[in-house]
């Protein structure tokens, strides 16, 4: 599972609102399907060293996960739930925080306020992040008796545990008790971005906003109506520039206002900017509707409805690995001039664009 450009939006800015105009820190290695977990020796919450290799003859869980992720947050209680479930099957369970953002007493408090009953190890430097080529939180591996890599990606399919239709960490776990092949090997995980601790190449460079328009109405966007919106635009002859963001993520908020300028400086000049939450559909009122009105926002504004933020990732690129911010530019025959995984260099975006203009 190579880890291409798209990891860059491993983003840990100090945000004040600032944009990195700098090339993004990158999550080095990865760990390969099929091929022994890279081993590793990090000390819990009361100083104990753990290693994976000390839990070899049975299945094992490697869970990337955050104190501070509103994501991570929504996957404490089934994590628990999940980890006492199966830890009473022989199966090892290990919370492993990466974030350069989040002490040991921060990370201490938050294991013991929701239960966990598994050990966190903290990873000083995401050395071991690097290893695996851990993104986001939470992104879950999971180990065969012998160490083998069965399993990447995700816990299930949605935050909303209304919404759960499908969970292959579950099934991966299930299949790897039982001795048989893992059915999906690998699902692309969703959440936040591990604050990695080069953040020393940002120096928060602030943004002038200068638009004014006020806050669009938000609309609701199914996966089966993103290339129609595509289509719509580019057939009437206009360039559009699509940015998928969310209000809890970081990378996101802080390039956004480079949006609402360049939205204002070319919307009478044949472009269409459109920007796509990937919110639950149920924080629309309560997080992205004042997020929008906060940042002025003067253009089209959608939430995806989606189950399995999979169904969308998979209509507008098969390649996109679910990394936010993204961001796509299609000239007027509706080809994609720009695809950007991560936050982009407001240089590079306006000779997108108007490379798109000239089409």
């Amino acid at each position: 599972m190579k880890r291409s450009l798209i990891l860059s939006s491993a983003i840990l800015i100090a945000f004040t609102g600032a944009i990195a105009l700098r090339p993004e820190a990158q999550a080095v290695g990865g760990a390969v399907l099929g091929q022994p977990a890279p081993e590793f020796a990090l000390k819990d919450l009361s100083g104990r060293v753990h290693r994976l290799s000390d839990y070899r003859d049975k299945p094992a869980v490697i869970a990337f996960i955050s104190a501070k992720c509103p994501v991570s947050n929504d996957y404490n209680e089934r994590l628990r739930a999940f980890a006492e479930q199966y830890t009473s099957k022989g199966v090892t369970v290990l919370g492993i925080n990466s974030s350069s953002d989040e002490t040991v007493e921060m990370i201490r408090e938050h294991a013991e306020r929701h239960g966990f009953g598994f050990p966190v190890l903290k990873d000083e430097g995401n050395a071991v992040a690097d290893a695996y080529g851990a993104v986001r939180t939470p992104e879950v591996y999971a180990t065969d008796g012998r160490g083998i890599l069965r399993y990447h990606g995700r816990i299930d399919n949605s935050r909303d545990p209304s919404r759960i239709r499908r969970s292959e960490l579950r099934e991966a776990v299930e299949a790897l008790i039982a001795g048989k092949d893992v059915a999906t090997p690998e699902a692309k995980a969703f959440g936040c971005l591990i604050k990695r601790a080069q953040t020393s190449m940002f120096e928060g460079l602030k943004t002038k906003v200068s638009a004014q328009g006020n806050a669009s109405a938000i609309k609701l966007i199914k996966p089966a109506g993103y290339a129609p919106l595509v289509k719509e635009t580019t057939g009437a002859g206009k360039v559009l520039v699509v940015n998928f963001w969310a209000t809890w993520c970081g990378p996101c908020v802080a390039e956004f206002p480079e949006f609402v300028e360049l939205d204002h400086v070319y919307r009478s000049k044949g472009v269409r900017f459109v920007g796509i939450s990937a919110d639950e559909v149920s924080d629309l009122q309560s997080k992205v509707a004042p997020f929008v009105k906060e940042k002025k926002v003067g253009f089209e504004i959608f939430v995806q409805d989606v189950e399995d933020p999979q169904d969308m990732i998979d209509v507008v690129d098969k390649k996109w690995e679910g990394t936010l911010p993204a961001t796509f530019v299609y000239d007027k025959k509706g080809e994609p001039v720009l695809i950007r995984y991560g936050i982009i260099n407001r240089d590079t975006l306006v000779e997108a664009i108007e490379k798109a203009l000239k089409s």
